[in-house]
């Protein structure tokens, strides 16, 4: 008999606003959003799904390599924290950065939707 390896599962990354991120979250989030500054290993993000645009966040994000001004892209990492002037700020540490320039947004916020009516209608 062959002995079964088994791995550990990683946690679902949960998609939400960069404004709902703080340095509490356990677990890996999922953000959209577009480039406003970028150098080598660190970019600014400014959020693109939250639906209250005048409060939409932004977050620096640590990836590998640089990110294109302007340019959306699809941000899944864990929260971080640093301290910068004697206040915690919650960052991104990118464990999958992907563009998404050519994703129609908010079509991708009714697909969502959708797919939460399904899973409440399912499980009664």
């Amino acid at each position: 008999m062959t002995e079964e390896k088994k791995t550990p599962r990683k946690k679902v990354s949960k998609l939400t606003t960069i404004r709902n991120i703080s340095p509490s979250i356990d677990g890996p989030v999922r953000v959209l959003g577009i480039v406003v500054d970028s150098s080598p290993g660190a970019a600014l993000v400014q959020d693109l799904y939250d639906s209250e645009v005048d409060k939409a966040g932004s977050i620096w994000i640590s990836v590998e390599g640089t990110l294109e001004l302007k340019k959306k892209y699809l941000i899944i990492g864990d929260v971080t924290t640093k301290t910068v002037k004697k206040k915690k700020e919650a960052r991104l540490n990118a464990t999958i950065v992907h563009p998404i320039d050519t994703l129609n947004i908010e079509q991708y916020k009714e697909i969502l939707e959708m797919e939460d009516k399904v899973l409440k209608t399912m499980s009664g």
